[in-house]
């Protein structure tokens, strides 16, 4: 017959291995053999124990690589913004400047225009005023074109719709710089911007330096139509503050006489 369990008995032995173990352990304590086999312990543990810390001190170097990361990018994206609202101030006082200076006197008459070459270029009236080519002229304060010679009280106007026409700008909230220039036809485009850049119809483009213009001379707006020439280079079409169909009288920058 099997024998029977006996729950006390056996409650009472594990007890008493369990005081057995903690008395050998506290008398055993500090003795050069304890501390043998605990060196040797620790000498057969170390193999399995440096694959653990390394990994371990990877993930902590990574969490702190991905927490410093991510401040970084919110102040990046914070000075972005920042950078953003005063250029986009810096160009609003510019545009105002231009107003300004843009007066009933310097105000000059349409008196040409071939139906031929609509888009590329028409004469105006200076009113015995002299520009130098190159200079800038104006629909309110949007460019529209650029003097190209003059004779007499008469200059002829190169409109930013020629496919002659080519000024650098940039894009006022990325700071692409491109190049702008007409197609003879009445659109005008932006050339040579990164396809991978960040481009929304409605941003600005405005003149930089590297032509006779001065900087900051409103052109236009983005639209959300564009076109692929090459691999990696796009062309934006721009929405010109000018209205380049119906033109009456222009503006234009700078000039001498009376």
């Amino acid at each position: 017959m099997p024998q029977r369990r006996n729950p006390e008995r056996e409650l009472i032995v594990s007890l008493a291995c369990v005081v057995a173990c903690v008395l050998l352990a506290l008398l055993s304590t500090g003795r050069d053999g304890t501390r043998r086999a605990m060196d040797a312990v620790a000498s057969a543990l170390v193999p399995l124990e440096r694959p653990a810390v390394f990994v371990m001190d990877r993930i902590g170097q990574f969490r702190r690589w991905t927490a410093e990361r991510r401040e970084l990018l919110m102040e990046l994206a914070e000075l972005r913004e920042e950078n953003r609202e005063l250029k986009m101030q810096s160009g609003s006082k510019i545009a105002d400047e231009i107003r300004k200076h843009v007066r009933p006197e310097n105000r000059y008459p349409v008196v040409y225009r071939d139906p031929r070459t609509w888009w590329e270029e028409l004469r105006i009236s200076t009113q015995g005023r002299t520009f130098e080519p190159g200079s800038a002229v104006l629909d309110g304060s949007d460019l529209m074109g650029v003097i190209t010679s003059q004779s007499g009280d008469n200059a002829w106007v190169r409109l930013i719709t020629s496919a002659n026409f080519y000024v650098p700008v940039v894009v006022e909230e990325t700071r692409e710089i491109g190049v702008v220039t007409g197609d003879n036809e009445g659109g005008v485009w932006l050339r040579y911007l990164p396809s991978d850049g960040d481009y929304k119809p409605g941003m600005r483009v405005l003149t930089v330096l590297g032509s006779r213009l001065r900087p900051g001379l409103p052109i236009g707006v983005l639209t959300s139509e564009r076109r692929t020439v090459t691999a990696g280079i796009d062309e934006y079409r721009v929405k010109t503050g000018a209205d380049l169909f119906r033109i009456q009288y222009v503006f234009a920058a700078g000039g001498s006489g009376s």
